[in-house]
């Protein structure tokens, strides 16, 4: 046989091997009646890339009460790397890198959670939206992967994805070997008091002087700003489901939430001899205005519902702004005005004391990012008794704190920490 021959022979046989390995996750995939898979773009990094619809059952305890299928992204790697699952606390439409799937060299899970977009069953029945059904479809979800993906498995999620990520663990503590949940709150109350004494103490005097002189400098221009605001609200096609100056107002109590939780400074603060132009405008963008729009309320109405039956919020208490309001009269705002139901939902205090009750009994491997200026920080879970977790708290850090933007001492020492536990050599 003539070695042209042989060259050609051992071409395809090689290009055939090439093609059964990408080919073969694919099939394993398909050959789950649970799944429906579509074969997608490879994300940079990986060498295959696939969108897949999982079925669930709507309870868990029930599954002969429905189902509803759940959206997955996942990125392949090979079946021996370690899997990073992103428990994403609300949508989940588009697919992406994290910073612990690349740093860890990992493959990768994005799940949206169930009542969210493509995840939302067709009879939107609220009471199967609870902490308990959420943590079993991502125990469904590992079951069904770990058959594929024998390397450590890691949990992780950004603010209410970090919920989700803790509530999991509380529930299947054994499921994965290490949590890494981002600037998670674990509120303990329908409306947690320690999110008001947060503003009490957050920064400088100075900062907080600024940002409640602002407050007042936007209610007493309401006459002369509440025009320019709804221009730009019809130019932006923003509609209020009780009108323009209930919005406006409600953005003012809103504004200094807004501000520390997406880091910004009060030297950027308009002081009273700025135009209206630029109060109106810093006004907006602070208090990220669209939060009240109806778009937004419905986009985020699972989200609201869930806050007010068991993972608690915040409120609003105008204290000394209450005089210059004129729509917004209550001594005290709840939130729960945004939630399907709205003020008959009944909180269910029980479910995150469970889960703080858990996690401290099995003690699992977790690294928790916060920042120290985020309101949300003032809810973080407590992890004094908890001696396989690690809490970091980034200074002066917000909403968007994530490993690589600590210190570098700070970074090497949890990316070593991590690497060690999911047995990952540099």
């Amino acid at each position: 046989m003539s070695k042209l021959r042989l060259g050609g022979l051992f071409l395809i046989l090689v290009l055939s091997i090439k093609v059964y390995a990408i080919s073969g996750i694919e099939n394993t995939l398909k050959g789950y009646d649970r799944l429906i898979v579509k074969k997608i773009q490879t994300l940079d990094g990986y060498k295959e890339s696939y969108l897949i619809m999982m079925t669930q059952p709507l309870d868990h305890d029930a599954p002969g009460l429905g189902s509803f299928c759940q959206r997955i992204w996942l990125n392949h790697l090979n079946d021996k790397a370690p899997m990073v699952m992103v428990t994403e606390g609300y949508s989940a439409n588009r697919n992406y890198q994290t910073e612990l799937a690349k740093e860890l060299k990992a493959n990768q899970l994005i799940v949206e959670h169930r009542y969210f977009e493509a995840s939302t069953p067709e009879k939107k029945d609220w009471k199967y939206l609870t902490v308990k059904n959420a943590a079993a479809d991502h125990h469904e979800i590992i079951k069904l992967f770990q058959k594929l993906y024998k390397g450590k498995w890691l949990t992780t999620g950004i603010s209410k994805g970090g919920q989700t990520t803790l509530f999991h663990r509380a529930l299947y503590p054994k499921d994965v070997d290490v949590s890494v949940p981002y600037v998670a709150p674990v509120n303990l109350e329908r409306e947690d008091p320690r999110l008001l004494a947060f503003f009490e103490k957050v920064g400088s005097q100075d900062d907080r002087a600024k940002i409640k002189a602002f407050q007042k400098l936007v209610l007493q221009r309401k006459e002369r700003l509440l025009p320019l605001f709804q221009s730009y609200s019809e130019k932006n096609k923003l509609k209020f489901a009780k009108g323009i100056e209930q919005a406006y107002e409600l953005g003012v109590m809103e504004y200094p939430f807004a501000f520390w939780q997406w880091g910004y400074t009060a030297d950027k603060i308009p002081g009273s001899d700025a135009s209206d132009e630029e109060v109106l405008n810093h006004f907006i963008k602070g208090s990220s205005i669209d939060y009240f729009s109806i778009d937004m309320m419905k986009q985020f109405e699972s989200f609201f519902y869930q806050a007010y039956k068991e993972l608690g919020y915040y409120n609003y208490v105008p204290g000394d702004l209450q005089p210059l309001m004129d729509v917004v009269k209550s001594d005290t705002i709840s939130s729960c005005m945004f939630a399907p139901g709205g003020d008959t939902l009944s909180f269910n205090k029980a479910t995150m004391q469970m889960v703080v009750s858990k996690l401290n009994k099995y003690n699992p491997k977790m690294v928790l990012i916060c920042g120290e200026y985020d309101p949300w920080g003032a809810t973080s879970l407590d992890v004094a008794n908890m001696s396989k977790s690690l809490k970091v708290v980034k200074p002066k850090g917000s909403h968007k704190a994530r490993i690589n933007n600590l210190s570098e001492a700070k970074k090497e020492e949890v990316w070593a920490l991590l690497k060690k536990w999911m047995k990952v050599r540099e």
